[in-house]
């Protein structure tokens, strides 16, 4: 079997696949003839080592979804379906009373009195490691002022210097993760607020 015949009867074979992949096939063993060709191999030697074209489709086919009635891939005649519409889902919505309303907000005004500043004292917290760790790692101007005004420089000043700055830069880092977390939580809570004033606990 030479080369002709062998791409003939694999072209029949995968002519089951849409016309994209049977291409790209055709075209790898149409390399592999090519690259042979060019090692001093024969069309008839190329064909024996790669097999009968139809076990060669077969495994090329073999887990593809093949439908089984004919598909035509260029058909212009096939209307198009267009797209799929999913189903609307209508949500109910249930409006509280006037008396159910007062309740919620005296409610929330409660709670607010006691979360509220309790919120107020964590951010009090974050902001003292925000000033601290500042205070920390701008301790060098602080003895190089001292030293500027003439009151002279000790080592003991040096190594307690070193140590505010390395104490500055571990409460930056802490204080970035307090910040970020009281944003959050500040965030969350004032969202969960607005939806229970608006009659609802859960996500929109």
């Amino acid at each position: 079997m030479n080369k002709d015949q062998f791409m003939a009867q694999l072209h029949d074979h995968l002519s089951v696949l849409p016309p994209e992949e049977r291409s790209e096939l055709m075209e790898d063993y149409e390399a592999h003839f090519t690259f042979a060709l060019q090692n001093g191999k024969t069309e008839e030697e190329i064909a024996h080592e790669l097999g009968h074209p139809a076990e060669l489709a077969k495994e090329a086919i073999d887990g593809r979804f093949i439908p089984k009635e004919p598909v035509y891939w260029f058909n212009p005649e096939i209307p198009d379906p267009g797209p799929v519409q999913a189903p609307v889902q209508q949500q109910s919505v249930r409006r509280r009373s006037g008396f159910t309303t007062t309740m919620v907000y005296i409610g929330l005004c409660f709670l607010n009195l006691i979360l509220v500043p309790l919120l107020f004292s964590f951010w009090a917290v974050g902001i003292s490691l925000v000033v601290s760790a500042l205070a920390g790692i701008i301790s060098p101007l602080g003895v190089a002022l001292d030293y500027a005004f003439g009151h002279g420089f000790f080592a003991a000043k040096g190594y307690a210097t070193v140590a505010l700055v390395g104490v500055g830069i571990l409460l930056a880092i802490a204080s970035r993760y307090v910040l970020k977390a009281l944003v959050r939580i500040s965030v969350s809570y004032w969202g969960w607020n607005v939806r229970v004033a608006k009659g609802g606990t859960g996500h929109e």
